[in-house]
C-alpha cells in the first residue's frame, strides 16, 4: 500500500486567531512517509479542512507532566550511549515549576482560556495525566462553565469540569507517573513497527498466540514499504531489554485506563512509530508501556538509535560564517610553499562544521576559503567553495521585525538553520526541508512536498505532537510523540526528527526537521515560553497573553 502524508498537527489556531472547534475536529500532519524519512518524501499529502488537535492519536494519553529525571533513558543496547553527548549545547535554563496546590487534567485535553470564559480563544492546553499549579483552591464565577473557573499558573483559567480533579485518584497517579516523559531531547524512548497488536492489560501466553497469528512469526522482519523504507535509517535489530519491574497497575491484571474496555485497544501498523516508557517481563515476554497506557510486545518493534547530532551554539570562539560538511565528508586543502593547494591527506566528516575567515584563494580557477583551523607550519586549512555550505550572518533584519524580536532564518538551499536575537546569531544548525526543493510559484506546497517562504509567526508550540495523515484509532500510519513541535505556518512545523540523520538534505513533506538535540534546544529559546505543566501555548494569531512570539523566516 502507498502511504499519503499530511503535516504536523496544527492545533489549530492558526492563521488568524485559534479556534477550539477546529482544533479539536481535524488532524492535520506533517507524516513522514517517503524515502528520505521525517516529515518526509511522502506521495501527495493529505489536506484537512480545519485546524487538527494537539495531539493527532487519542490514543496517546498521559503526556508531558511536571516531572524531572536525572539523565535521559534511550533505547539503545548499550547504556553508555543513552546520555546526551557532552559536547550537546546546554539547553536554555526555564523556570521550576510554582509549589503549591495543583489541578490534574483526566480528560483527553483541558483547554486553558485567557480569561474565566468557555469561548473560541485558548491559550493553551493541559493533557491528560498532566498537573498545572494553581493560585488558590478556589474557583471565580464566569462565562460557559457553571463549576466556575480555576485561576492558574503563570496565567489563564480552566474550567471547573469532569476533565480536571483536585485529588486524582490512586490508580490514575499511578498510570501517569508510569508514562511521564524525562528530561532532555527525548522525552520518550522510540521504536519502529513491524505490526503489533496494543494490549489493554497484559495478556496470557494463550492470548498472546491467539490474537497474533495475523502478525506473523516474531523474529520475521517485514521489510518497509518502498514509500517509507528511510523511516528505518536509525531502527536498529538490536533486542529491547526488560530493565524495570512491572507497573503496578497492570499488576491486576486489568488496564490501566479502567475506560478502556476489551483485550486489545488497537494495531500498531507496519512501519509506524511508538513512543513508551517503561520495559517489563511478563507472562514469558517483554513488554513496552506505550505512553497511551497500552502494551505492546518488545519483539515486535525495533528500537531507534537516538541521534547525537546537533547543531552549535554561537559566540565566543564559534561564530558565523562557519562551513556544513552535508551528505557527506569533505576533504582538507592546505597551501604549498610555491602557492599552490593541495589535499591534506585529511577530511571534515559528514554534518560537522568548521569556522571560515572570510579570506580565500583562487588556485586554476577554483576557489578555496581559509579556514580557522591551523593545517601545523604552513597556515590554515583551506576547503573548496564547491564543498562547503556556508552560513553567514544576516546585516539586515528581516521586513517587520526589530532588534527586540527573536526569530529563525531557514535556508531551503543550504539546508541550514540559524537562530538570531536581533542581528546577534545564537545557534547554528543543519536542517532538512521539503524534498520537493524550491517551491514554486502556482504550486502548492502541500501537493508537492515544499517547505513555503516567506515571514512567519510561531502560532503553537507543543512538547509532543502525534503525527497521522488520518484521523482516529485503527489509523493505517503514525508516528506517536514526535517532539518539541513548533508550527509556523500551519499546516508547517519545525519538529524534531528521532528516526533519520539526513540534515542538510531535502527530506521531509513540507516541514523544518531538526535534529532532537537542536529542537530541545530550539523549543526552549523560542517564544512564547510553554509554562511548566502546559503540554502546549499559542503563539500569535490567537492572544498576545503568552508574551512575545519568535519569528520564522524561510527563504529559498
Amino acid at each position: 500500500m502507498e502511504y499519503k502524508a499530511g503535516r504536523p498537527l496544527d492545533p489549530a489556531f492558526l492563521r488568524t486567531r485559534t479556534k477550539k472547534t477546529a482544533f479539536t475536529a481535524a488532524l492535520v500532519l506533517c507524516v513522514c512517509a517517503g524515502t528520505a524519512s521525517g516529515c518526509s518524501n511522502a506521495p501527495a499529502p493529505v489536506k484537512t479542512a480545519g485546524a487538527p488537535r494537539p495531539t493527532a492519536n487519542p490514543t496517546t494519553g498521559p503526556a508531558f507532566a511536571p516531572t524531572s529525571a536525572a539523565q535521559v533513558n534511550l533505547p539503545v543496547a548499550d547504556p553508555a550511549a543513552s546520555a546526551t553527548p557532552t559536547d550537546a549545547p546546554n539547553t536554555p535554563t526555564q523556570p521550576e515549576a510554582p509549589q503549591g496546590p495543583r489541578l490534574t487534567s483526566q480528560g483527553y485535553i483541558t483547554f486553558i482560556y485567557r480569561r474565566p470564559k468557555v469561548d473560541a480563544l485558548f491559550i493553551g492546553y493541559v493533557r491528560h495525566g498532566q498537573s498545572v499549579a494553581i493560585k488558590s483552591t478556589q474557583t471565580v464565577p464566569g462565562v460557559g462553565c457553571s463549576g466556575g473557573f480555576y485561576a492558574i499558573e503563570p496565567h489563564g483559567y480552566v474550567c471547573n469540569d469532569r476533565t480536571v480533579t483536585l485529588q486524582p485518584n490512586e490508580r490514575f497517579v499511578a498510570a501517569a507517573r508510569a508514562t511521564d516523559p524525562v528530561s532532555g531531547p527525548f522525552p520518550y524512548k522510540y521504536a519502529l513497527s513491524n505490526g503489533s497488536p496494543m494490549y489493554n492489560r497484559i495478556p496470557t501466553k494463550d492470548e498472546q498466540t491467539r490474537f497474533e497469528r495475523t502478525y506473523g512469526p516474531v523474529g520475521k522482519w517485514i521489510p518497509l514499504h518502498k514509500s517509507v523504507a528511510a523511516h528505518g535509517d536509525l531502527a536498529t535489530f538490536d533486542p529491547i531489554a526488560a530493565v524495570d519491574p512491572v507497573p503496578s497497575v497492570f499488576l491486576d491484571k486489568r488496564p490501566a485506563d479502567p475506560d478502556k474496555m476489551g483485550l486489545i485497544r488497537q494495531t500498531i501498523p507496519l512501519g509506524s512509530m511508538l513512543s513508551y516508557t517503561k520495559v517489563f517481563e511478563a507472562e514469558g515476554r517483554t513488554w513496552l508501556l506505550s505512553v497511551d497506557q497500552t502494551l505492546v510486545p518488545a519483539d515486535r518493534m525495533r528500537p531507534f538509535k537516538p541521534s547525537s547530532f546537533h547543531g552549535t551554539k554561537l559566540g565566543g570562539d564559534t561564530n558565523l560564517p562557519i562551513a556544513w560538511m552535508r551528505k557527506t565528508a569533505k576533504p582538507k586543502y592546505k597551501k604549498t610553499e610555491g602557492g599552490q593547494v593541495e589535499s591534506a591527506g585529511a577530511e571534515w566528516g559528514v554534518r560537522t562544521f568548521v569556522g571560515l575567515t572570510g579570506q580565500k584563494v583562487t588556485v586554476d580557477g577554483k576557489v578555496y576559503l581559509e579556514t580557522v583551523e591551523t593545517a601545523g607550519q604552513n597556515g590554515k586549512y583551506y576547503i573548496a567553495e564547491a564543498d562547503a555550505t556556508v552560513a553567514e550572518a544576516k546585516d539586515k533584519l528581516p521586513f517587520g521585525l526589530d532588534m527586540t524580536r527573536t526569530w529563525i532564518h531557514v535556508s531551503i538551499s543550504k539546508g541550514t538553520l540559524v537562530a538570531y536575537r536581533g542581528l546577534t546569531p545564537e545557534y547554528a544548525t543543519l536542517m532538512s526541508p521539503g524534498k520537493g526543493g524550491i517551491p514554486q510559484k502556482g504550486r502548492d506546497n502541500v501537493d508537492n512536498a515544499t517547505t513555503p517562504t516567506g515571514t512567519y509567526n510561531i502560532t503553537f508550540k507543543d512538547r509532543a505532537a502525534t503525527m497521522s495523515p488520518e484521523t482516529g484509532e485503527n489509523r493505517s500510519f503514525w508516528i506517536q510523540d514526535v517532539p518539541w513541535t513548533q508550527y509556523f505556518n500551519p499546516p508547517f512545523a519545525l519538529h524534531a526528527a528521532f528516526w533519520h540523520e539526513r540534515f542538510g538534505e531535502p527530506t521531509s513533506a513540507g516541514c523544518v526537521n531538526v535534529a532532537p538535540i537542536d529542537a530541545e534546544w530550539l523549543f526552549e529559546w523560542s517564544e512564547p515560553k510553554v509554562p511548566a505543566g502546559w503540554q502546549g501555548a499559542t503563539g500569535a494569531g490567537a492572544t498576545s497573553v503568552n508574551g512575545p512570539v519568535t519569528a520564522v523566516v524561510v527563504q529559498r
